[in-house]
């Protein structure tokens, strides 16, 4: 839903008259750490479906919830940005479901498809079947959406990143004064 976000957020900011040019003026700190942690998802997940081992259980629990930590750092080091907080609390909330349940997102089996569901049951990937022993299970991925055969599973920290990032958009786009963001961004 990141990407739908995104571009319903681009076209709202240009209907309300702003300035894709300004996206460009928004300075964060540190902004190495996103593509760090995607990374380091993005492996784990690699890793999960062709079945490479990365050592002990513990390892892939400990560098799912680490990247997790490197974007929290992230939205922390740029809170004064427009929508960093909504940013930061999703991500708060998806950690802390992921660190609970083992370093995996639960998924509402009930959501889906059945090849699906035989792929979690086998480990497949960075989230796992939500059970009865799931904990915290409000915070896992049990939300469905089809918008246009875009089929997406999402969770309440995920609605508020989407939250976020269409804020940081439309406020960053909507912005008069060239040097604002700049200084309201970065502390």
């Amino acid at each position: 839903m990141l990407i739908e976000s995104l571009l319903i957020a681009l076209a709202v900011s240009k209907m309300c008259g702003g300035k894709l040019s300004r996206l460009g003026q928004l300075s964060l700190s540190e902004p190495w750490l996103v593509p760090v942690a995607l990374i380091i998802q993005s492996g784990l997940y690699w890793a999960a479906v062709r079945e490479v081992g990365l050592g002990t259980e513990w390892t892939s629990q400990f560098l799912s919830i680490g990247s997790y930590c490197l974007l929290l750092l992230f939205t922390y080091r740029n809170r004064a940005c427009p929508g960093m907080r909504w940013i930061a609390l999703g991500i708060l909330l998806n950690t802390l479901v992921i660190a609970i349940n083992g370093g995996v997102m639960p998924v509402d089996p009930m959501l889906l498809p059945e090849e699906s569901r035989e792929a979690l049951l086998h480990g497949q990937g960075t989230h796992g079947l939500m059970t009865s022993m799931t904990c915290l299970p409000i915070l896992a991925d049990r939300f469905y959406i089809n918008i246009f055969g875009l089929k997406q599973m999402f969770s309440i920290g995920d609605i508020l990143i989407d939250i976020g990032v269409f804020l940081l958009v439309l406020r960053t786009m909507l912005t008069k004064q060239k040097n604002s963001l700049r200084t309201q961004c970065v502390k």
